[in-house]
């Protein structure tokens, strides 16, 4: 026998609604695979979802934003309602939390403290109150995920340490020019190399005021684009089995 649809009633958000429906659909009767999910089968999606309204972003379209924000907004309930079912917490208790610790933290805004005029002033503020919540000690990079991806881990390590006032250079340097392998060096060494001239191309981009994850991103859809494009210049035939003054030809037409 069918689930009755829930329905909005005129005292509950949108929010609301949103919640008794994924609840509905994990209850017994409801969906099979919704009903077996957990917190960790749930990782590949969450990381899908807000991939995807990057893109959206990316491509400044309002609807898709919408369509994607509300997908990421499903991945966050039913990671609340397998907390509610584990007695850990619930939507609710989530959103009290987060907004509490979000006037904690904005006291130039809520509370008495003097006001700020500049984004970096309430960044500065903002790491000062989380050392306090943390008993005053609290490493600048406790709280960065390692599961970031490589070079966006990179840009936060850095400009962390940056506003902290250490060392790091800004411009470029003769890192910038990788040389070759060195004699007898060994694969971590020449690793750990490489990993130092990428985290110098990231400072030199950021000190331009440029997001390095971004800017590769694009990078990475030009080529694919020219690479579509060279394709659909070949007419069907592989760009691999061209005549390679060909093949050359067509690279240049596509760019």
């Amino acid at each position: 026998m069918s689930k009755q649809i829930p329905s909005a009633k005129n005292d509950q958000t949108g929010f609301q609604f949103l919640v008794e429906t994924v609840r509905t659909l994990r209850d017994p009767g409801g969906c099979p695979w919704d009903a077996e999910q957990t917190h960790q089968s749930l990782r590949p999606n969450l990381l899908e979802e807000a991939y995807e309204t990057l893109e959206a972003i990316g491509d400044a379209d309002a609807d898709a934003l919408e369509e994607e924000l509300g997908d990421v907004m499903v991945q966050i309930i039913f990671h609340a309602d397998i907390a509610r079912r584990n007695g850990d917490f619930d939507a609710d208790s989530l959103c009290r939390k987060v907004a509490e610790k979000l006037i904690r933290r904005h006291p130039h805004v809520f509370g008495d403290a003097e006001k700020l005029e500049s984004g970096e002033d309430v960044v500065d503020r903002w790491e000062r109150i989380k050392r306090q919540e943390a008993g005053g000690i609290r490493s600048i990079v406790a709280s960065v995920p390692k599961a970031l991806p490589a070079l966006a881990q990179s840009a936060v390590v850095q400009r962390r340490a940056m506003r902290a006032g250490l060392p790091i250079p800004t411009e470029a340097d003769n890192a910038m020019e990788f040389p070759a392998r060195k004699l007898d060096e060994s694969d971590d060494q020449l690793e750990l190399r490489a990993g130092q001239f990428l985290a110098t191309a990231v400072r030199v981009v950021q000190s331009q005021g440029v997001d390095a994850e971004t800017a590769l991103q694009k990078a990475n859809f030009a080529l694919r684009n020219r690479v579509l494009r060279a394709e659909e210049l070949a007419e069907g035939t592989a760009l691999a089995e061209m005549d390679g003054q060909d093949r050359d030809r067509i690279w240049e037409l596509a760019g």
